[in-house]
């Protein structure tokens, strides 16, 4: 089933009520013509019946000149024929005679001073006609403005039917939009935003609510394992730093033996383990939220400047280049330190993945919202179905398992970039790979 946007959900509510209101109104109309018509054929059989009671033709014709003196009768014609189809009687002059029965006329009858009308004609006795005629132009003028009031009373029930469902979307649009900025709001790590709610106890007060509920359960939930894996990694990193100086100190006493790799290399690995448990505390505390207090204005064409002139001796070192290009000034709102990592992890993983004598690229310049920063290089790149494992926390390809680091330096990247309200995505540079960072101006 197509899935249909609220907008289209209304438009579809208020052309459902016009047909129905086009079908109401039109047989209302219908109705109320016909029930006129149905009157003026009983008139005219009352008038006939009136007349033909009075008896011979003498009498008929007298009951005629009494009928068109009376005030009541006024819009009423008579005609009488003899055998021969010759008018005797009636002020009203019919070119031929109408059939028997009920029929309509208009101006092709010819009748005079009339333009459309109803005549009823019966035969009596001796072969004489009778016609009485209706002028219907008083009941032309009635069904029009019937008419009119019809099509005004549609167009206000239908402006009061737009109106209310302009309402109608607009409340549940602002309600929808509140949800949807918390939500926004709670996926780029601020856990403390609720949707507001005005204590009126509708089914929106209601909702946010149970939404709120939800929120409150899923930051408790998401707090005890936060802490709980924070306080695995206190007590873990206080036992591993004694071991790293207990080793550090065995080092310095093995110089020179057998054992003096080995023990480098068991501290090399407790290093690398200690880093492991920074980076993990500091992966929580940015995805906490809690360095959004820290916000500040900055220019991030200036932090580029500064981790290239920081990082070019690496780059140089290991046989890559190292390319800084983009806006002078790129005016951004957001915490110094976690930008300056950002950059710094990126031209890091571009060194450590990628061969010597690779070309890397920092790109930082402003876009119609905010800022873009682009890292490229032109090394063998990651195929693009594995775009999303190389974020995800720990995960890392198959050709990189025996690299240094833990597969969370993107991770962290993507933690700050929310943290931000941007967006990361990664490309295909052909070859390489290209990372590009959108982030809005303010957060």
């Amino acid at each position: 089933m197509p899935r249909r946007s609220l907008r289209g959900i209304a438009l579809i509510y208020v052309a459902a009520i016009l047909v129905a209101l086009l079908v109401l109104r039109g047989a209302t109309y219908s109705i109320a013509h016909h029930a006129l018509g149905i009157e003026v054929d009983r008139r005219l059989a009352l008038e006939a019946d009136e007349i033909t009671r009075a008896g011979s033709l003498p009498r008929v014709i007298a009951a005629i000149d009494r009928e068109q003196r009376d005030h009541d009768s006024a819009d009423l014609f008579f005609a009488v024929f003899d055998a021969t189809g010759r008018q005797v009687s009636g002020t009203l002059k019919l070119r031929q005679v109408p059939p028997l029965g009920f029929s309509d006329f208009d101006e092709r009858a010819g009748v005079p001073g009339v333009g459309h009308g109803r005549i009823l004609t019966r035969r009596l006795a001796n072969g004489t006609t009778l016609s009485v005629i209706s002028d219907n132009d008083d009941i032309d003028a009635f069904d029009a403005l019937m008419f009119r009031v019809q099509l005004i009373g549609l167009f206000l029930t239908m402006l009061i039917v737009a109106g209310g469902t302009a309402g109608m979307i607009w409340e549940i649009s602002r309600r929808l939009r509140s949800m949807q900025r918390t939500v926004d709001a709670v996926m780029a790590g601020d856990f403390h935003r609720r949707i507001p709610q005005t204590g009126s106890g509708s089914e929106f007060d209601q909702q946010a609510a149970a939404f709120n509920a939800m929120l409150d359960r899923i930051g408790t939930l998401m707090n005890d394992i936060r802490h709980a894996a924070k306080d695995v990694a206190h007590e873990l990193k206080s036992p591993l730093a004694r071991l790293r100086n207990r080793l550090a100190a065995i080092e310095r006493r093995s110089t020179g033996t057998a054992l003096a790799p080995e023990i480098a290399d068991a501290l090399d690995e407790t290093d690398q383990l200690l880093d492991l448990f920074a980076s993990l505390l500091r992966l929580w505390e940015i995805e906490g939220g809690h360095r959004r207090e820290r916000f500040e204005p900055l220019d991030l064409a200036v932090l580029a400047q500064e981790t290239y002139d920081a990082l070019t001796p690496v780059a140089e070192d290991s046989g890559h280049r190292l390319i800084l290009r983009g806006a002078r000034s790129v005016p951004l709102r957001g915490e110094r330190n976690l930008l300056r990592q950002l950059l710094v992890n990126l031209i890091e993983n571009s060194i450590r993945h990628t061969p010597s004598g690779t070309e890397i690229e920092l790109s930082v310049v402003s876009s119609p919202t905010g800022a873009r920063l682009i890292v490229t290089d032109r090394g063998p790149g990651i195929p693009p179905d594995q775009h999303a494992q190389v974020i995800r926390r720990f995960g890392r390809l198959e050709s990189s398992v025996e690299a240094p680091g833990h597969g969370i330096g993107l991770t962290l990247v993507d933690a700050i970039v929310r943290l931000h309200g941007g967006t990361l995505a990664l490309a295909d540079a052909a070859p390489g790979l290209r990372v590009v960072i959108e982030m809005p101006r303010d957060v």
